[in-house]
């Protein structure tokens, strides 16, 4: 049995998406939101919004805890959907549910939301026989040495691959630029627990409610599914990964998680 190499790095999908991002901020800065619709000028300058997403990017490396209530709302969807397709309670959110008044109330990090039971009942239908939370890790090879990809599926039945997502805004194609997309399965397959995957859906859910004037969170699911093709996305990996490398070392002085390193 071949030993497999210490990596030298590890990665999973979030930092890798935030690397994209980062790369991409001349989007945003050229975008549809950082233009002034009367006179056409920008309303934040280039090198303003390339130093926050680099100081971005460096924070979310060094795990910097940020509060915000839309990631808490994605978590407690994923839990009670999770929830109700195995028929357990959750050990991170606190749940009751109310089927007369059609309200499932979850509490999570000091806060409180209220859901549409039947809304989530209808989503965890969807996943019906899915694997939960499924744990992968797989080695890539780069020029500069062995990486380590982890992370951990939401959703896993038969050859296809589920990542929950939940948005207050959504068009076709959204999560395209993902790397859950590649780095999943390539785990899945690399590191034998899946002869082979077929494909990698986003299932993506357009929330609406949560205010007080309408407290019951609803919404409206939309697939965004992806065909898997091993070969592609390992070198898709590779190269995203080695240009992720170069940014780690020239930044390693401003690095103060050192896990990213491959070092616990």
């Amino acid at each position: 049995m071949n030993q497999q190499p210490q990596p030298k790095y590890k990665f999973y999908p979030s930092i890798l998406d935030k690397y994209e991002s980062y790369l991409h901020t001349e989007r945003e800065f050229e975008g549809f939101f950082n233009k002034d619709r009367e006179t056409g000028e920008y309303k934040r300058s280039f090198e303003e919004m390339e130093a926050e997403a680099l100081q971005s990017l460096i924070d979310a490396i060094n795990r910097v805890p940020f509060d915000s209530e839309k990631a808490d709302k994605g978590t407690v969807f994923n839990e009670l959907v999770d929830s109700f397709i195995h028929r357990r309670r959750s050990d991170r959110v606190q749940m009751r549910g109310d089927t007369e008044n059609d309200a499932l109330y979850a509490y999570f990090n000091q806060r409180a939301f209220v859901f549409s039971y039947r809304f989530v009942k209808e989503a965890a239908e969807y996943f019906k026989g899915a694997l939960s939370q499924v744990q992968v890790s797989a080695m890539i090879d780069t020029c500069y040495g062995a990486v380590e990809l982890y992370g951990y599926i939401d959703e896993l039945r038969g050859d296809k691959v589920y990542d929950i997502k939940t948005t207050s805004s959504y068009e076709f194609g959204k999560y395209a630029g993902g790397w859950q997309r590649h780095l999943y399965p390539y785990c899945l397959v690399e590191s034998g627990l899946c002869t082979g995957i077929d494909s990698f859906e986003y299932t993506a859910y357009l929330l609406k409610g949560g205010t007080e004037r309408m407290p019951v969170i609803t919404g409206t699911q939309y697939p965004e599914v992806y065909k898997y093709e091993h070969e592609k996305s390992r070198e898709k990996l590779r190269r995203h990964s080695e240009r992720f490398i170069e940014f780690l070392e020239a930044h390693r002085d401003k690095i103060t998680d050192k896990k990213i390193f491959g070092e616990l």
